[in-house]
């Protein structure tokens, strides 16, 4: 069997290790980036190339030095035969008030949902047009309704959702350029008002899990017509 090699940013925790998992069960050698989670991707490491020997590799990067991003995709591009898949997964995500940020949350935000993203899909767009790949970029269902207290997340957020649309035009017809928009993931269960109130406007009645979204992502990969959509995982919140 030939196996698809898949590179996934902030691949180590959450969201992003249910993804580096279900595409590994969907015929993908990985490549996990991980920033400062060392210990939990190198257990996801251990345990994927106990499934698949050799299966699964792990970079460390701060996408805030983007300086070193290209040298990142040197690296791969010199220790694999190719790439066919970018999650853009990493994330930093934290309140900003108008009156309460500094240069750092700026940087911190922009980069990493956005800067970064961008910088990767660039220097990877060789590969994956050699592929005939694909990108995909983890943005946030919520993004378009305005986000109280989450200013620079939100312009970060949207402006990944609009160089999604962008890039899937630029690098069309070889790469293929979507986005899966989770909304509520993994809160917490303990039937208090704010669960009920936030259920309230789920027609799906339910919160989202980690495995919902990394079905999306598997499922774009199997779509070869589909590029420049943005797919939302929210069980139906923002049709409120």
């Amino acid at each position: 069997m030939t196996y698809k090699t898949a590179l996934i940013t902030g691949g180590a925790i959450r969201i992003g290790k249910d993804i580096c998992k279900k595409l590994h069960e969907n015929g993908y050698n990985i490549i996990c980036h991980y920033n400062k989670s060392e210990k939990e991707a190198k257990d996801l490491q251990s345990e994927l190339n106990k499934l698949r020997e050799g299966s699964c590799e792990i970079l460390s990067l701060d996408l805030n030095d983007l300086e070193q991003l290209e040298e990142l995709v040197k690296q791969i591009d010199s220790n694999f035969n190719s790439l066919d898949l970018l999650v853009n997964n990493a994330s930093s995500f934290f309140k900003t008030d108008l009156e309460n940020h500094n240069d750092s949350d700026w940087d911190d935000l922009i980069n990493s949902n956005l800067r970064g993203p961008f910088l990767l899909s660039k220097y990877c767009k060789k590969m994956l047009s050699a592929s005939k790949g694909l990108i995909i970029n983890i943005s946030d269902a919520m993004v378009n309704r305005g986000m109280r207290n989450y200013v620079i997340y939100s312009m970060a957020k949207a402006g990944l959702e609009n160089l999604t649309k962008t890039l899937a035009r630029e690098f069309a017809p070889e790469v293929r350029v979507n986005a899966v928009a989770p909304g509520a993931i993994l809160l917490p269960s303990d039937g208090s008002s704010e669960e009920q109130e936030l259920l309230s406007e789920i027609p799906l009645n339910r919160i989202g899990t980690e495995r919902d979204i990394s079905e999306a992502v598997v499922g774009l990969t199997k779509f070869s017509y589909v590029t420049g959509q943005i797919l939302k995982i929210d069980g139906g919140r923002s049709l409120n």
